[in-house]
């Protein structure tokens, strides 16, 4: 996974990375906690159930814009 599909929040220290899928994984490093969102924020599975709309867009949009390499 390279940097540029991760993104920590400045405020809540959360990480947001874009996972294989095109779904944005949100980890709470105070808690441990993890959350699936999609590009709209919304919550697909996991304990954390929050996620910032806005930095969820950036990086979900990503998938569309710059899809990952397929594994060789």
């Amino acid at each position: 996974m390279s940097a540029d599909k991760e993104v920590v929040h400045p405020l809540t220290k959360q990480v947001y990375r874009l996972t294989p899928e095109g779904l944005v994984e949100v980890y709470d490093p105070a808690t441990g906690l993890r959350g699936l969102f999609d590009e709209r924020g919304q919550w697909q599975s996991g304990e954390l159930r929050y996620a910032d709309l806005q930095i969820a867009g950036w990086v979900g949009r990503l998938a569309r814009r710059n899809p990952l390499p397929e594994e060789p």
